[in-house]
């Protein structure tokens, strides 16, 4: 394979939209919306804007209410105000050439009530999920969260389907649900943290019930080609967020039933921390790709752990169809460039993942800035 007829920087028609190549910029929470209101910064701006040559640009996660707040300095796209800034994003990373979708987040019990103006999180059963979070003071602990009632859950399909409209108005090209790792939707999928015995909890269709109701509103505001659904069995293995025995069978009952919406894709982690004493050791690697391509008759983005050669043969063998770079794409706003170029990547600079100045955000050098520091040497 010469550098030229990479799989990763052919184009990619994904749902109706045509992708200039097939590497996409993961979600990433950042930290640099720390204001009173949740609204995206003039630095964020920059940021995508920088990494807008990415076939496709995920948003970091983006709450959908008040409600729905479990990390400090994360952006929303709830408001007006919010609106606007988020267009000044979309029309910037448009007019690179870019295409962008918001990712709508809501953290559930993986929160604690200082986000929340004293109130406790919301989640499916009145439980402490032993989950860390990102507060204003630094990290704590999560502690007992409310169960949410039939009117919560039916509110927050509605802060769904607003934020989705908002995200519409702003200029995004689509939306991504975020229904895995430890948040709201997979609190409601988990065993261990559903403890409901009304039409929400108990089998696993009622557990996906909240699921498939939220994401039927938000296909009542944006055509099904362009959503996108981020589920899967990975989860962080800690506190009540562990697999178990149904977490296979229940992600995969979720992939079965999205092929029924035509969707644009589901996106899908691999393993973040090590499965070896786990119900999902067998997912390990690559092998919880080829597993979900089997279920998923849609196409597939790839995400976690993947490096560029792993990338370019995944695409090959069809097991996916693009992939999701997160820390290289922190550190590399010209990923594509360095990958068509087979160019060494820039050192990444894990002290400064989350903070609320440019370091470690919008200060990585492109390939000619790194050649004309080498030239004046």
């Amino acid at each position: 394979m010469n550098k030229e007829n990479q799989p990763l920087i052919q184009p990619l028609k994904l749902g109706d939209l045509h992708l200039r190549n097939r590497v996409i910029m993961a979600p990433l929470t950042r930290t640099r919306a720390r204001n009173a209101e949740h609204v995206p910064t003039d630095l964020m701006l920059e940021y995508y804007r920088q990494r807008a040559s990415a076939g496709l640009i995920y948003t970091e996660g983006t709450f959908v209410s008040d409600d729905s707040q479990g990390w400090y300095g994360a952006p929303g796209i709830y408001t007006e105000k919010q609106r606007r800034a988020w267009q000044k994003i979309t029309d910037a990373v448009h007019n690179e050439g870019g295409k962008i979708f918001v990712q709508l987040w809501h953290t559930g019990g993986v929160s604690r009530p200082e986000l929340r103006d004293g109130l406790p999180a919301l989640a499916p059963s009145a439980l402490d999920l032993g989950q860390q979070v990102h507060s204003l003071n630094g990290i704590g602990m999560s502690e007992q969260n409310r169960e949410m009632t039939v009117e919560d859950i039916k509110n927050t399909i509605a802060d769904f389907a607003h934020a989705a409209r908002i995200a519409k108005e702003a200029g995004f090209d689509g939306v991504q649900l975020q229904a895995g790792y430890v948040y709201l939707f997979q609190q409601f999928l988990h065993d261990l943290t559903n403890k409901r015995t009304d039409s929400y909890g108990g089998s696993i269709e009622n557990r996906a019930r909240f699921l498939f109701e939220t994401l039927e509103a938000i296909l009542q505001v944006w055509p099904s080609q362009r959503v996108s659904v981020k589920a899967g069995p990975m989860m962080n293995e800690h506190g009540l967020l562990q697999s178990t025995q149904t977490t296979l069978e229940m992600s995969a009952y979720v992939a079965k039933k999205l092929n029924e919406y035509n969707i644009s894709h589901l996106f899908l982690m691999r393993q973040l921390i090590n499965l070896e004493k786990t119900p999902i050791a067998h997912m390990a690697g690559d092998a919880v790709l080829y597993h979900f391509r089997k279920i998923f008759k849609g196409q597939i983005i790839g995400n976690s752990g993947i490096s560029i050669e792993q990338a370019n043969r995944l695409i090959a063998e069809n097991v996916v169809d693009a992939v999701a770079f997160g820390r290289d794409y922190i550190a590399n706003p010209d990923l594509v460039e360095r990958i068509r170029l087979n160019a060494p990547l820039n050192e990444q600079r894990s002290e400064h993942f989350y903070g609320d100045s440019s370091h470690g955000y919008t200060d990585y050098p492109v390939l000619q800035e790194v050649a004309a520091g080498a030239s004046s040497r």
